[in-house]
């Protein structure tokens, strides 16, 4: 009997810690679409991060939010607008409006959520920016 050999499973390595925080907002945008965003989405959050969301009103912790996130189905597509960014030392708030596509259902149209969102990044030591607070407040398509 011969032994085959065993297939690796090759990860991709590691997105480089953002340093800025445009790079942490880049991040954070890409990682919403991703097939499987769990990893790339924590690797960006803070421990203690809080998030304020859909309409009405949850506050979750990071593990939390993660597990509601993934419930939810694929988004497809994240659009922001119209933000502004406030550095405040060591944070930075970042506001904007944000239109997703997220497929509730899949194999059907993506349902579009727009929001007014607000992110607060925090440096870490090593210099790493972090998201320490997310709020999403839904908003009505203007018209």
């Amino acid at each position: 009997m011969t032994a085959s050999p065993t297939a690796a499973t090759v990860r991709p390595a590691p997105a480089p810690a953002p340093a800025t925080v445009e790079e942490a907002e880049a991040a954070w945008l890409a990682a919403q679409t991703l097939l499987d965003p769990e990893p790339a989405i924590r690797a960006l959050l803070h421990p203690d991060c809080v998030v304020v969301h859909s309409a009405v009103g949850h506050i979750h912790g990071a593990d939390d939010w993660l597990r509601y996130a993934a419930r939810l189905g694929r988004t497809s597509q994240v659009v922001t607008s119209d933000v502004t960014v406030q550095r405040l030392g060591t944070t930075a708030v970042v506001s904007c409006l944000q239109e997703m596509r997220v497929a509730f259902v899949p194999d059907l149209t993506p349902f579009v959520i727009q929001a007014a969102v607000s992110r607060v990044w925090v440096a870490a030591e090593s210099g790493a920016w972090q998201l320490a607070h997310l709020q999403m407040a839904r908003r009505l398509p203007p018209g």
